[in-house]
């Protein structure tokens, strides 16, 4: 019974070992982008939507809205914003950072942004077209919570080195460059195999 129970342990643990070493394999990829930018648009519905199925199975994704915004603390509480495409975008970036907040998964979040990409009108109907919430979304993006989650992207998007310039903006594995960015533009898929091990089996 020791012998067995030690057996499963042991299988458990190189289990857990294999999943691990995968996670830790694939390549990342953060996208800095607006809720009203053209070009994010583009990439979102005709890059990073399309091809994410496939790429996600050696690629792991993380959407920031935020873009070139700016914003300042309330006395009282919240913050204010200022975003490049006026306040309907600082209110869709928002409501991109609650939907992204409150997704279950990572495709979820993705095919819940290129959908309001496409319809930036229609939150409800794209949160219902991907299993999402939408009631829970409105909440945080109607109320302080979705303040802050801006906040907190907006942190994070300005301390970016090298700076952002560009919306948008694509950091593959944390590290920044203009070949990977103006490539990923053009060609998600075949950037991100360019990045990945050789014996990728998408990328084959």
């Amino acid at each position: 019974m020791l012998r067995i129970s030690f057996l499963l342990a042991t299988t458990a643990a190189l289990a857990s070992f294999s999943t691990v070493a995968t996670a830790q394999d694939k390549l990342s990829l953060d996208v800095y982008y607006e809720s009203l930018c053209p070009d994010s648009l583009k990439f979102l519905v005709s890059q990073l939507g399309p091809q994410y199925d496939t790429i996600s199975t050696f690629v792991d994704v993380r959407l920031v809205p935020f873009g070139k915004a700016r914003f300042q603390a309330r006395k009282d509480a919240g913050y204010t914003f200022d975003c490049q495409h006026g306040p309907r975008e600082c209110r869709g970036n928002i409501i991109h950072a609650c939907g992204i907040e409150y997704s279950t998964s990572e495709s979820q979040a993705v095919q819940f942004a290129k959908c309001l990409m496409q319809s930036p009108n229609e939150s409800e109907r794209c949160a219902n077209s991907v299993d999402l919430d939408y009631a829970t979304v409105e909440s945080c993006a109607g109320g302080l919570e979705g303040q802050l989650l801006l906040q907190l992207h907006g942190v994070e998007t300005l301390s970016l080195k090298p700076r952002l310039t560009f919306v948008p903006w694509l950091v593959f594995n944390k590290e920044w460059s203009q070949e990977n960015q103006d490539a990923g533009l053009k060609d998600l898929k075949a950037t991100a195999c360019n990045l990945a091990p050789q014996n990728t089996a998408v990328c084959q």
